[in-house]
C-alpha cells in the first residue's frame, strides 16, 4: 500500500478514570514517541498548551499522573491506534507562554522500573521461563520467535524484570545466531523474528531526508584467549587461543574459565564473541518522512545515500510535529531476508539435528552466514551443538570449532 505522507493526520486522546474521553488535538504543541533497542517500553513526549480547554474543562486540570493517553493516526487506512500508555511525568512551565510537558510510557515501563528475584532449575525452555516471570506481573507473552533453547539453572537476584527478559533472549540469540525483536502490541509482549512484516516499504529520495553510516574498530575483537582457573597463587594457564579475521591486526579479548564453564562452553563463548565483534561495528541512522505505524523489528528497503537493500529497524523515533522519523538500522543478511515470510517457510530440512554425531570434511566458519573462514578439517568426528535457521548457508555448529555447510558433514 502506498502512503501519502502529506495526508497523514495524528490524534491524541486523554481518558480519565471514569472513562471520559477528551480530544487534545487543538492543544498539542509537540508530539513524539519512540521505542529503542534494549528497551521494552514505548515512550511518548507531548507538550500541551495550558490555556486550551476541552468540553469546558481546562486541559491542564486533566493532565494527572497515571491517566491514559492514546495516540492515533490516519494514513489512508482509517484511524488506527499507535500507542497507549499512562502519564508518568508532567512538568508545568511558565515563561513567554504557559504549557505542560508530559512523558507517557506503555505498561512495560513497570517491568523496567520493578525489581524481583527468581530461581529456575535447569531444563526449562525459553518460553516457559518467560511465561513464569511475566505471568506474575500480569503480562501475556506471545512467543513467535523461531528460536528457543533449554536453559541451564537460572538465578535472577534483585534485577529489573525487563533485564531478566532481555538476558534470557540474549542467551538464545548468542547460541542460535538469530536476531529477535521484542515489542508490546495489542496488550501482549510479542517476541518475534526480525523482518516478519508483510509490507516492506521502500525509502528513497525525496522521502529520505538524511542518512548516516559509520564504521568503527573501537569494539573490534580478532583474537580470544581462554584462561584456565587460577591456582592458589593467582596464576592461570592459557587453554586455547581462537583467532578471527587477523587482517585487522590482533585485538584481543580474554575469557576466564570458571567452575561452571567447561572448555567447550568457553570456546563457544569465544566464537560468539568473534562473531559479534569480529568485524568493524556499523552504526546506521536514517531520517525520513514519518510512517507512523513503523515499529522496531520491521524490515525496510533503503535506496538512499550509500544504503541499498533490506535493513531491519533496531529503534525508531516518530515526530508528529515535523512529520519525520529517525530510524536506527542494521543490515539484514541476504540469507536471512524474509520478504515478509516466516523463516519456517524457507527451511530445507537436511536431516541433521542437534546432538547428531557427524564427520566433518571441510572448513569451519565464524558465523552461520559463512563469514570468517577458519581451519579446514579432514575426517573430524564431532557432534552438532547448535542448529540455526536452515535457510542460512552454514546452519550447523559443530563441537566447539565453528559453523559448517551441510554438504561438508556426514552422519557418523
Amino acid at each position: 500500500m502506498d502512503v501519502d505522507i502529506a495526508q497523514v493526520q495524528y490524534f491524541v486522546e486523554l481518558i480519565t478514570e471514569t472513562g471520559d474521553i477528551y480530544e487534545l488535538d487543538n492543544a498539542i504543541q509537540t508530539l513524539a514517541w519512540e521505542e529503542q533497542e534494549g528497551q521494552l517500553a514505548q515512550k511518548a513526549t507531548i507538550t500541551i498548551s495550558s490555556h486550551s480547554t476541552e468540553n469546558g474543562a481546562l486541559i491542564r486540570s486533566l493532565l494527572k499522573i497515571n491517566r491514559i493517553i492514546r495516540i492515533h493516526a490516519d494514513w489512508g487506512a482509517g484511524v488506527k491506534k499507535l500507542f497507549e500508555g499512562t502519564i508518568w511525568e508532567w512538568q508545568y512551565s511558565r515563561s513567554a507562554k504557559q504549557d505542560h510537558s508530559i512523558v507517557i510510557y506503555d505498561p512495560m515501563i513497570r517491568l523496567q522500573q520493578s525489581k524481583d528475584f527468581y530461581y529456575f532449575s535447569a531444563g526449562m525452555s525459553t518460553p516457559a521461563i518467560l511465561n513464569a516471570i511475566c505471568g506474575e506481573w500480569g503480562v501475556t507473552v506471545d512467543y513467535q520467535w523461531s528460536q528457543q533453547i533449554t536453559h541451564e539453572k537460572k538465578v535472577f537476584n534483585c534485577e529489573t524484570v525487563s533485564d531478566m527478559i532481555i538476558k534470557l533472549l540474549e542467551e538464545v540469540r548468542q547460541q542460535t545466531g538469530t536476531q529477535y525483536a521484542v515489542i508490546y502490541k495489542d496488550g501482549k509482549l510479542v517476541i518475534e523474528d526480525y523482518g516478519t512484516n508483510t509490507d516492506v516499504y521502500l525509502f528513497d529520495y525525496p522521502a529520505t531526508i538524511s542518512t548516516s553510516d559509520k564504521l568503527s574498530m573501537n569494539n573490534l575483537v580478532t583474537r580470544v584467549k581462554i584462561l584456565g582457573k587460577a591456582d592458589d597463587n593467582g596464576r592461570s594457564s592459557v587453554e586455547a587461543v581462537i583467532d578471527g579475521n587477523l587482517d585487522f591486526g590482533v585485538l584481543q579479548e580474554v575469557i576466564r574459565r570458571d567452575d561452571d564453564k567447561d572448555i567447550g562452553k568457553a570456546k563457544t563463548e569465544a566464537e560468539q564473541t568473534l562473531k559479534e565483534r569480529g568485524k568493524p561495528e556499523e552504526s546506521i541512522m536514517v531520517t525520513s518522512a514519518d510512517l507512523p505505524f513503523l515499529r522496531k523489528g520491521d524490515a525496510v528497503e533503503m535506496q538512499a545515500g550509500n544504503l541499498s537493500g533490506i535493513f531491519c529497524v533496531l529503534g525508531v523515533s516518530h515526530n508528529a510535529t515535523t512529520k519525520q522519523m529517525t530510524m536506527t538500522l542494521m543490515r539484514q543478511p541476504v540469507a536471512a531476508a524474509t520478504g515478509g515470510k516466516k523463516q519456517e517457510e524457507q527451511k530445507q530440512d537436511t536431516g541433521f539435528k542437534k546432538g547428531d554425531a557427524i564427520i566433518l570434511n571441510g572448513p569451519v566458519y565464524v558465523d552461520s552466514y559463512g563469514n570468517g573462514k577458519g581451519r579446514t578439517f579432514t575426517n573430524y568426528k564431532s557432534t552438532i551443538t547448535i542448529v540455526a535457521p536452515l535457510d542460512r548457508p552454514c546452519p550447523y555448529h559443530v563441537g566447539g570449532i565453528g559453523w559448517v555447510y551441510p554438504n561438508e558433514i556426514t552422519k557418523a
